[in-house]
């Protein structure tokens, strides 16, 4: 059976909807970033699951891309909300969502969430990790 969880930042410029057949498979995660732990994100994803970003603001949505910029992330420039992060890899885009956004919130402990640390990984296998653990069927929608 088919879920759907939604959400969106804080002031509604960014609204997502992720489709799962299985939302016990959503392995939430923080990563051990200082970008992502100064956010408080808390990402989830299923493989098979289909998410749509939809940016009714698109001019208020910042994309950030640092340290390899393998991955863009995307941010509320009015409520400043990290919502995703994103990385396109051979045409195909792939995501992980910032379990936050969701309303309801998932039923989880956040201190109970494992903090990935990846700063050993290099890129070939942190693309594939991606390709292998996040969403990959990733629509935005603008307006």
């Amino acid at each position: 059976m088919t879920r759907v969880l939604e959400g969106a930042c804080h002031c509604g410029a960014i609204g997502v909807a992720l489709e799962v057949e299985d939302d016990t498979a959503l392995s939430p995660r923080h990563c051990g970033c200082s970008f992502c732990q100064k956010h408080g994100s808390l990402y989830v994803s299923a493989p098979s699951g289909r998410l749509t970003v939809t940016l009714a603001e698109p001019d208020r949505v910042s994309r950030y891309a640092f340290g390899h910029e393998t991955a863009t992330f995307l941010i509320c420039s009015r409520c400043g909300v990290e919502a995703a992060a994103l990385c396109e890899m051979e045409g195909r885009l792939y995501s992980v969502l910032n379990a936050n956004l969701l309303s309801p919130p998932l039923a989880v402990d956040p201190a109970s969430v494992p903090t990935a640390d990846y700063d050993a990984e290099d890129i070939p296998g942190r693309l594939a990790r991606r390709r292998q653990r996040w969403i990959s069927n990733v629509t935005i929608v603008e307006g």
